[in-house]
Order: structure tokens, then sequence, then C-alpha cells
């Protein structure tokens, strides 16, 4: 029987390599050396080890802490190394809502510049001797003029990659205050993970996994 987490962060797919969450906000994906409690990875696992004590999980990648959405997880460590070690071939889209302060201009388009990371682990942009190149497509859903609601799509997976250019573009993403925000009207960073699509390692079908856009998005 599942526990009552399963309720409140969904299995929004399952197979015998593959598992995946909706991650709620708040939630940090794994542990970190200043943070060591509950997290999606134990979650999961506790998950597992209730069908057999002698299941494992095994980390693929990872959403911020306050970022909410699907996160995957493999179920053996040669699945593990067969999606990692060609993640940019296998994973053909990586889609995000994001609520942004203001109107971000022109309405889409797609953004191109370096970022890096510094020693108090704060991700800034930077050129192309120090850092590393991040691109970003977006498009405007809808917007208030005090906010706008966008469709985004990474081109390459860099940590804190859509706030830093969304702060950079003037249009920090609601709720960032590490980022620029001035306003949190979600009580929460308002950045969801909602789309990713991969080939199947086994199978070699391609698999596209969606979470619903949260409904505190729409009615801001």
């Amino acid at each position: 029987m599942r526990r009552s987490w399963a309720i409140e962060m969904p299995i929004i797919y399952e197979d015998d390599y593959l598992i995946a969450i909706q991650k709620p906000s708040g939630l940090l994906s794994v542990a970190t050396e200043r943070e060591k409690g509950l997290t999606a990875y134990r979650m999961v696992s506790d998950y597992a080890k209730e069908k057999n004590r002698r299941n494992r999980i095994f980390v693929l990648h990872r959403l911020d802490r306050d970022t909410s959405g699907v996160l995957i997880f493999a179920k053996d460590q040669q699945t593990q190394y067969d999606m990692q070690s060609c993640w940019d071939q296998s994973v053909s889209r990586r889609g995000y809502i994001a609520l942004i302060e203001g109107i971000i201009t022109p309405p889409q388009g797609e953004i191109r510049s370096y970022i890096s990371e510094n020693r108090a682990m704060v991700v800034h942009s930077s050129d192309a001797r120090e850092g590393k190149l991040a691109i970003t497509r977006y498009r405007t859903i809808n917007t208030s003029g005090h906010y706008s609601l966008l469709e985004i799509d990474l081109l390459t997976g860099r940590k804190n990659q859509i706030r830093v250019q969304m702060s950079e573009a003037g249009c920090p993403v609601a709720g960032d205050k590490k980022y620029g925000a001035k306003t949190n009207p979600l009580g929460r960073l308002a950045l969801h993970a909602n789309i990713l699509r991969f080939t199947h390692p086994v199978s070699g079908k391609e698999i596209t996994l969606r979470s619903p856009i949260p409904k505190k998005f729409k009615t801001i």
C-alpha cells in the first residue's frame, strides 16, 4: 500500500526501468551537504522498497527545490548510465511554465547567454571564457501587464538557467527573491516543469511526460 505522500506527489509514469513523479515546490530533489532531510529521492526510494527491500533508485536529473513538476528516476544503475551518458541526445524536450514579473519583449524569442557559478553557489551571467552557453526559447501565453505567463523550452540544462536569464531580461520569475523578484503572488517560486520528452533507453520509444500547470499560475 502506498504511503500518503503518493497523493501529494503523484507518480505520473512507471515501468520496470523508470519512475517519474510530480515533485511539489519546496522539496529537494536529492540531499545536499547542507541539507539532508526529506527529499524526493528518499520518498521514491521508500516507495520502491515497499515493493521489495532490495529495490534501489538512481538519480537522473534534478529540479530546483522551489520548482515543481516532472522529475524522473532510474530503477537500476545500467538505465541511469544509459540515460545520463547521452542525456542531451535522448531528451528532446524540457518544457517549463513560468510566471514572470512584467512583460518580456519581444513576446517570444530565444535567449542566448553565458552563465557560471561563483564560490557562494550563486549562478550569474558571465562571458564565454568563464561561463557555459545557456539557450532558452520562450513564448508569452498571456499577460496582465503586471505579470506574464510564459511557455519555456530549455535547449541547454544549466543550473538556474531560466531564473538567471529572466532576471537579466528585467522580468524575474515571480517569487524568486534570489534573482531580483519584488513580488511573491503565489507564495512560492512561480516555475513549473510541465513537459519532459525522451527516448526510452530500453524500448527506444518516444515518451512524453506531462504535469498540469498549477491553477494558481493561471489565475494571476
